[in-house]
């Protein structure tokens, strides 16, 4: 083969004519499309995440404080099936929740769902006033209590619906309310555990608290708290402007 017959033949690999695929959430969502991608090949979009604001999935002005994520792991086609993969609340609307002379209780949780996937679950309450901190020991193992079961007891898709629904986080605050009076009872991530995270595991005997127990037993001060979730919603409201809500494929 001469050289010029090679050339020939390797512009002809490099340019991969490109085509439109579009993209699909799952069931939970009516397998809504998100978008569409200009792609030379599908297998590129696999593992591709896509951050999309509640309000654009529900069409409900109510949701536009948080964003759901989703990830591609299906090809069918010219179809790119996404499956949900997270859940979080805008930087904004965690800082309009807290107020000045309340308690802001938040919590670092990993659990695992009914289909065998660990998770974290990043929660925030807020008192509407100063509490004790036997009252805010109380508030802190009621919730996790309740989180541990929910998740252990639906699969991630179910557990991402109820937060969606507001479902979870309605019962949370009810509850919770019973032990002290808060405005603000809320799950502020919902996203996949890395692979060296440990999972809790709450006990029923009270003689043997699990490691979640003993963890409820010294809190982070408030003031702890507040810079670390400080330092993240500072890395969440970059993401924020960094991040559109569907990704363009070169």
């Amino acid at each position: 083969m001469s050289k010029d017959q090679s050339k020939k033949g390797l512009a002809r690999v490099n340019t991969a004519r490109k085509i439109w695929y579009r993209m699909v959430g799952p069931k939970l969502f009516g397998q809504m499309e998100l978008g569409e991608t200009y792609l030379a090949s599908p297998k590129t979009a696999m593992g591709r995440n896509i951050k999309i604001n509640l309000k654009d999935v529900t069409g409900n002005v109510k949701d536009q404080n948080a964003y759901v994520k989703f990830t591609v792991d299906e090809i069918d086609g010219t179809t790119l099936r996404a499956s949900v993969s997270g859940y979080e609340l805008t930087a904004t609307s965690v800082k309009r929740m807290v107020r000045k002379n309340t308690n802001r209780l938040d919590d670092y949780l990993v659990f695992r769902t009914k289909d065998g996937k660990n998770v974290v679950i990043k929660t925030l309450v807020v008192t509407q006033s100063k509490a004790q901190r036997s009252v805010q020991k109380q508030l802190r193992q009621k919730m996790k209590a309740f989180l541990a079961e929910e998740v252990k007891n639906n699969t991630f898709e179910t557990v991402v619906g109820n937060l969606v629904s507001r479902k979870t986080q309605m019962t949370l605050k009810k509850m919770l309310y019973k032990i002290y009076p808060i405005n603000e009872a809320a799950v502020r991530v919902l996203e996949f555990a890395k692979k060296n995270v440990v999972v809790m595991e709450l006990q029923n005997s009270k003689s043997s608290p699990s490691a979640a127990e003993m963890q409820v037993e010294e809190p982070k001060s408030d003031v702890a708290a507040e810079e670390e979730s400080a330092e993240e919603m500072e890395a969440m409201e970059t993401s924020e402007e960094e991040e559109s809500s569907l990704p363009e494929a070169a």
